[in-house]
């Protein structure tokens, strides 16, 4: 396997090869499919932001963007579930930025599931909002910042007091840090417009049913202060998009799942190793730097992540120095930099656990070499979209471990690529879950008997109130928490 430079030839030569060729069990190709797309509506966008998208060379939305943006416009709340790289950002992007240009007022509130998240949305925002100086300037002192675990008191203080047009956070710091202190952020929930929920497939189970109390807290919030937000969740393709955003916000949602975005051809192979999954992977990927093919390594575990980075680093002399790993643990600035280098090209390879997982922009990889199945049909979508952004051919391989799912795989290869994508499971009502944030709804403002996530707890708020946790007025018609 060497000489050759395309991802096409390098899928031949495998196939060819003599120690890899027996190894593949099965081989799919995914055609290349045209863009859907529409022309920006002129009507609907202010000047400034028509002419800040064109100079972004934006001149045209794919259908699924145009068709979630009018919904939006319509105060409607959507759930877009489509692939990976299928410009979901846009979707709420469009609308907040035409918002903020016509309301002086105007505040939205962006919440990400990875910090790494965040700040890539968070240049994207600051790159549009240069191109339209006078829609921020004169009425706040930042158009976005970011409030999170890393931000230093100093500038949460300034945040609070200079409201940006958009605030980026999480989960975490919208639970503590935002709802129980209301009061110092009046502006924001006065003033809100847009609520964005990015990657909600992540919130399933435990997580995703705390997620869903979060949501009712803010949405309780914001309704005291005066405020209606729309809500825009933004997804992977998942197999249950209308009940997930239904859980998740205790409403209707208008979900889109049919995506116009283009898609270039893309290869899936199943390659089953004589070596270990490990060892195969490495010597996959120094084929693929030998012939200066950028590929992202998915493996199950840390230990994992470093072996074959160290192990790659030594047969690939030359390019050692462009070969890293990615995983929990690492110090943000670490990880920002070797996100940067990925974004920039210097780093021909990453190996990484499912840190890489979620949608952050790092650039065009060619090959994505994943280091046993991934444990979901989602998963292992999410992680070859990361693959063939940048409108050329690329490569999956799923290289099987010795476990008994994926011999099965290996074994049937038609029961993998026919197997649907699985839905995301959550549990709102579970008394514990629900306890919980009733207390934590209660210390932010006094619980009311019109209140609507009350009707299917009302034996859960006695027993509250037995423990003395929640306290219940004279009349029997308001709950206070026993603790602020």
């Amino acid at each position: 396997m060497s000489g050759e430079q395309t991802v096409g030839q390098y899928v031949e030569a495998l196939k060819e090869s003599e120690r890899f060729g027996p190894q593949v069990i099965d081989h799919r190709i995914f055609p290349a499919t045209a863009a859907g797309s529409t022309a920006i509506d002129r009507e609907q966008l202010c000047p400034g932001l028509v002419q800040a998208l064109k100079q972004s060379g934006i001149t045209s939305l794919y259908t699924h963007q145009q068709q979630a943006i009018d919904l939006v416009f319509r105060k409607k709340n959507i759930l877009t579930a489509t692939p990976t790289a299928s410009g979901k950002s846009l979707i709420y992007t469009i609308p907040v930025f035409q918002e903020i240009a016509t309301n002086p007022n105007a505040r939205a509130l962006y919440l990400f599931p990875l910090k790494a998240l965040a700040r890539d949305q968070l240049k994207g925002i600051n790159r549009l909002a240069k191109l339209m100086p006078g829609c921020f300037s004169d009425r706040v002192l930042l158009p976005a910042a970011m409030y999170d675990g890393d931000t230093s008191s100093y500038h949460r203080k300034k945040i609070r007091d200079h409201l940006p047009a958009i605030l980026l956070t999480n989960p975490d710091m919208l639970h503590l840090s935002l709802l129980p202190y209301h009061h110092l952020w009046g502006t924001l929930f006065s003033n809100l417009t847009h609520v964005i929920l990015d990657e909600v497939h992540t919130y399933r189970g435990v997580f995703g049913s705390h997620m869903a109390w979060v949501i009712r807290r803010l949405r309780r919030i914001c309704s005291v202060y005066g405020s209606n937000p729309v809500f825009i969740l933004s997804s992977a393709t998942i197999g249950n998009p209308e009940e997930l955003g239904e859980k998740l916000l205790s409403e209707q949602v208008s979900v889109i799942t049919k995506s116009g975005a283009p898609r270039a051809r893309k290869n899936f192979i199943l390659l089953n190793p004589l070596d270990s999954a490990p060892i195969a992977a490495t010597m996959l990927l120094e084929a693929a730097l030998h012939r200066k093919l950028r590929t992202i390594v998915y493996t199950q575990s840390r230990k994992l992540t470093e072996l074959i980075t160290l192990w790659s680093q030594k047969r690939c002399k030359k390019n050692r120095d462009r070969i890293a790993s990615y995983r929990a643990g690492f110090l943000p600035g670490d990880r920002r930099r070797i996100e940067q280098k990925l974004v920039s090209g210097e780093l021909l390879a990453v190996i990484s656990t499912s840190a890489l997982e979620l949608g952050i922009d790092i650039g065009g990889l060619d090959i994505c070499l994943l280091v046993g199945y991934p444990g979901s049909i989602m998963a292992t979508h999410q992680r070859g979209g990361r693959v063939g952004r940048s409108g050329r051919e690329s490569l999956v391989v799923l290289i099987g471990h010795e476990d008994a799912l994926d011999q099965n795989f290996m074994r049937h290869p038609d029961d993998f690529f026919s197997r649907c994508v699985e839905p995301v499971a959550l549990d709102p009502e579970n008394t514990t879950i629900a306890a919980s944030h009733l207390v934590c709804a209660a210390a932010e403002i006094p619980i009311t008997w019109d209140e609507y996530f009350l009707q299917s707890h009302t034996t859960l708020l006695s027993k509250l109130t037995t423990s003395g946790k929640l306290l219940q007025s004279a009349d029997g018609n308001t709950w206070f928490s026993a603790r602020k």
